[in-house]
């Protein structure tokens, strides 16, 4: 137990535990640190979205855009911050912890075919003994984006 203690620096029960994660929170201990207007504000989001507050603990960095009417803010245990940050793809540290995935950038994309049929009525008319595939690949090195050249034939 002493060997994991200093291996891991920290007391036994701190990190990645119910206890450490819920300690105060319980039975709505943490709402009496709120104003009574922010209360009654986060409390009839939750309740409008059908969410059952009983025993559990409102974590507004977990929270997507719906803020306290998110169900998967609602936590009790570590195991819910743990779930929610890896089903959204978020950085946690504290208690808990976990590394979010980095995200790929999003594949190029080639010119719209609509300005290629604008753009290929033009070339048409400025190179009539070219073949249609010819006429793209000049369109594309000419107006495409130097990224998206590549992938745009």
């Amino acid at each position: 137990m002493f060997a994991e203690m200093c291996a891991l620096q920290a007391p036994p029960g701190v990190r990645g535990t119910d206890r450490a994660v819920m300690q105060g929170r319980y039975n709505g201990e943490w709402m009496s640190e709120l104003s009574p207007a922010n209360r009654k504000r986060i409390l009839n989001a939750a309740k409008q979205a059908g969410i059952n507050t009983s025993g559990k603990y409102y974590q507004s960095g977990l929270a997507d855009k719906r803020g306290p009417a998110d169900p998967a803010a609602w936590i009790d245990s570590a195991s819910d911050i743990k779930k929610v940050a890896q089903q959204r793809n978020l950085n946690v540290t504290g208690i808990v912890e976990h590394t979010a995935e980095p995200i790929p950038p999003p594949p190029p994309v080639p010119l719209s075919e609509r300005l290629m049929q604008k753009a290929l009525k033009k070339y048409k008319k400025a190179h009539p003994g070219r073949k249609e595939g010819e006429l793209r690949e000049m369109i594309v090195e000419k107006h495409a984006p130097r990224h998206k050249r590549n992938k745009a034939t």
